[in-house]
């Protein structure tokens, strides 16, 4: 067993709860790269359902923190705090702002389907707070997108390395297939979007 493979397995719970919560907050250990090495270093089916589990509570606790910042500072400050350090934690205002639109349109999908978008799973939270959604609705929804998106990282990054990958490799092979995902995700939008604008002129 190599020394990565150690680490992974000395994972604690506790650890795994802090992960998520922190990954919440700063984007310095991106949750496709996060959860594939919980699941990885999971020793049975079990202990990956707990883990995920555990996961989905630290993401719900950091949900919380950005919703109860969002509520407190309020729009007008909201605002002028994104404007002015939002780019340090790779937060723009125009990110911000489609944020907040699509609460007020469909509030739980948005929650639901933010989940699953690395960088907009992480400030979702924030205008949600600013528009003061129902927070039962709000948590609900989160831990719903939560789960979706870790169980499915962690289960496949635990399914390569039972499969005989190196952690190493089932960890870069989950995120180029999540890259891959998105890219072509990205490409279909632009495609369906055309017609759309050509029907428009």
């Amino acid at each position: 067993m190599s020394l990565w493979d150690s680490l992974l397995r000395a994972t604690t719970l506790e650890t795994v709860f802090l992960a998520a919560l922190v990954e919440k907050f700063l984007p310095v250990l991106p949750s496709y790269v996060l959860y594939p090495a919980i699941g990885i270093g999971a020793e049975d089916g079990w202990d990956l359902a707990l883990r995920c589990a555990v996961g989905v509570a630290g993401s719900l606790g950091g949900a919380l923190g950005w919703y109860g910042l969002g509520a407190w500072l309020g729009e007008g400050r909201t605002q002028a705090l994104v404007a002015r350090h939002g780019r340090w934690l790779f937060l723009s205002t125009a990110l911000y702002t489609r944020l907040a639109e699509g609460y007020r349109r469909h509030p739980a999908g948005a929650t639901i389907l933010g989940q699953f978008v690395p960088t907009v799973r992480i400030f979702q939270a924030l205008p949600a707070g600013v528009l003061r959604l129902p927070l039962p609705g709000f948590l609900a929804a989160t831990a719903l997108g939560s789960a979706g998106w870790i169980f499915l990282l962690a289960g496949a990054g635990h399914l390569l390395h039972r499969q005989g990958w190196a952690a190493a490799e089932a960890g870069l092979a989950v995120l180029a297939g999540l890259v891959a995902l998105e890219l072509g995700a990205v490409l279909v939008l632009r495609l369906l979007r055309r017609p759309a604008a050509a029907t428009a002129v």
